[in-house]
This record gives structure tokens, C-alpha cells and sequence, in this order.
């Protein structure tokens, strides 16, 4: 034969609870009215002495506390081994790199495109500066007629740089005016809307869940998910309530009133006989 389980710690407030329930219903409140002490101060000491005998009161109602254990044990391994919520953000957490790195590499691509234009405008620049000082150091070499040689040199670099400078140049107008084009003919990038799923129609008569939810475990980690072993822990919680109320609490508080009114009586007669 196996032990009736002890009340855990966890479960007192329940049976704090049942015990109140029971010193509220009318047997107990017309009980204590018939032996003339319903104040306050008897309900108090019946309740002290519930709080007492709690453990023998629980072995009332030990067959309907070991189901409801065993109902809440099944429960929490459950919720153990479900998977958490966490798992999908960590198999999504090696895509994030990747996004980056696509997100990335149009920049990095532009930076490779803009060396082209910063050539197209640095190019004719130098080109004229370089033209115009060879030029006029050809110049003014020829006027003092010394050095013929070089100023003739200097002279032709100059018509060299002229023309490349012009060259560039045109290139660079070229560039400007087809990039131009090809910006006005294409729209600017948006970052592309998410698409909305069109909302489904309710149905036209929901049906409501046949048991009440009960309060999520203090164990279980958010978002808590409604599963059908809450609903028979919640029968089996409420199983033992109504033994332990029915066949605990309830004889126990008529036995000791029944005692107490014993008592009262054999005083009075006492008291009587001594006078």
C-alpha cells in the first residue's frame, strides 16, 4: 500500500481557500449560531485548527490529490520538452550577415562607378593647366630666340595636352549627358512594400473552447501556448477541491463544533450542579 502524498507548499493557498469557502456556508454558519458562538473570534480559532490538521485533512482526498499531482507533472514535462520559441530566431539569426552583405554590395559597386566620373572631370583640368604652361614657356622661349630646340618641344607638349584635354573633355560632356538621360528615364529606387496578406473572413460562428484557461504556469517562457493537458490539470485541480471541501474540510469543522457544543453543555450542567 502506497503513502497518500503530503500537501505540497505550492498547494496551500488552495486548501486556504477551500477552508474559507467552508466556514462560509450555511451549515457551518447556522452550526456555530446554535452554540451561540458565531462571532468572530470562533471562526478563527476553527480555522487556526483547520491550518493545524491540514496534512490529516489532505488524506481525505489523497486518491483525487495524486491524480491531480500526476496531471500536473505530465503537464510540466510537456512544456519542457516543446520547443521554444527562441528556435526559429536562432535558425534565422546566420541570414542577417547575408542581407547585410547583399544590402552592400550595390555601395560598394557605386564606388567603383564614381572613380570614373572624378577621372572625367580631373583629366581635362590637367590636361588644359599642363597645355597652357607649356605653351606659353614655348612661347616666350621662341620670342627670346635662345634655345629653339626646347621651345619647339615645349610647344608641342603644350598642342599635346591641348588635345587631349579636348578629347577628355568631350568624353566627359558625352558621359554627363547619357547618365542624365538614363536617370531621367528611370524611376528612383524604393525600397520594395511588404505585400499584405488579404484578411481572412471570420467564422460566421465561432465556436467558444469548452474549458476555461486556467493561469499559465510561472515556469512557462512567453508567448504561452493554449494545450489541451492544461485543461486536464484544471479538471483534476478542481476534482480534488470538491473531495477535499466534501470529505476534508467539511467533517472536520462539524466534528469540532460537535465537540465544542459537548463542551458547552457539560459546563452549563456543571455550573448548574455547583449552584
Amino acid at each position: 500500500m502506497t503513502a497518500s502524498p503530503g500537501l505540497q507548499a505550492e498547494d496551500r493557498p488552495d486548501f486556504e481557500r477551500a477552508l474559507h469557502q467552508a466556514l462560509r456556508t450555511a451549515e457551518i454558519r447556522e452550526a456555530l449560531g446554535r452554540s451561540g458562538s458565531s462571532g468572530g473570534t470562533d471562526i478563527q480559532r476553527l480555522r487556526s485548527q483547520a491550518l493545524v490538521e491540514s496534512e490529516a485533512i489532505a488524506t481525505a482526498a489523497a486518491p483525487e490529490y495524486a491524480a491531480y499531482l500526476r496531471q500536473r507533472a505530465a503537464a510540466a514535462a510537456a512544456a519542457s520538452t516543446a520547443p521554444g520559441p527562441s528556435a526559429a530566431a536562432v535558425s534565422a539569426a546566420p541570414t542577417a550577415p547575408t542581407a547585410s552583405a547583399v544590402r552592400a554590395a550595390p555601395f560598394t559597386t557605386a564606388g567603383g562607378r564614381g572613380l570614373l566620373p572624378a577621372l572625367a572631370v580631373l583629366t581635362p583640368a590637367l590636361a588644359g593647366a599642363s597645355a597652357a604652361a607649356f605653351l606659353l614657356l614655348g612661347g616666350l622661349l621662341r620670342l627670346s630666340g635662345s634655345q629653339r630646340e626646347t621651345a619647339d618641344a615645349l610647344l608641342t607638349a603644350g598642342l599635346t595636352s591641348a588635345t587631349i584635354a579636348a578629347v577628355t573633355l568631350a568624353a566627359g560632356m558625352v558621359c554627363l549627358v547619357v547618365t542624365a538621360v538614363r536617370h531621367r528615364s528611370s524611376p528612383p529606387d524604393r525600397q520594395p512594400r511588404p505585400h499584405r496578406r488579404p484578411h481572412a473572413h471570420p467564422h460566421p460562428h465561432p465556436h467558444p473552447h469548452p474549458h476555461p484557461h486556467p493561469h499559465p504556469p510561472s515556469g512557462s517562457q512567453p508567448p504561452y501556448v493554449w494545450r489541451r493537458d492544461d485543461a486536464a490539470v484544471a479538471t483534476a485541480r478542481d476534482a480534488w477541491l470538491r473531495a477535499l471541501l466534501h470529505r476534508g474540510i467539511l467533517p472536520f469543522l462539524r466534528e469540532r463544533l460537535k465537540m465544542s457544543h459537548t463542551l458547552s453543555r457539560t459546563s452549563q450542567k456543571s455550573e448548574k450542579g455547583s449552584t
